[in-house]
């Protein structure tokens, strides 16, 4: 008999509990996904850095290139020494012309 009760209230309550137990509760608004912004495509120069240079000796004649290398928009950046001054100048990938 005893077995019998301890049966019935052990269903009697798990009828009354209602549902599944939430680990959050569902009032919770879900966050939104975070989305990562794609990396902007790398243009490759129209150019060559060996016609960079050219450009750069025909603008400053009294120019030394000491160092050259592209950028991800597509110039070319160029580091010079033009008496006994270092400065960077920057060559347009495309068209070629050279900007102080």
């Amino acid at each position: 008999m005893r077995r019998i009760l301890t049966i019935a209230a052990l269903a009697a309550s798990l009828l009354t509990a209602g549902g599944p137990a939430y680990a959050q509760s569902p009032t919770m608004q879900p966050q939104p996904k975070l989305q990562i912004q794609p990396k902007a495509p790398a243009r490759p120069p129209m150019i060559t850095l060996s016609q960079a240079t050219k450009n750069i000796q025909t603008v400053m004649p009294t120019a030394r290139v000491l160092k050259i290398g592209p950028l991800p928009s597509g110039d070319i950046v160029a580091t010079i020494k033009i008496e006994n001054q270092v400065k960077k100048v920057r060559v347009n990938g495309q068209t070629g012309a050279v900007q102080n």
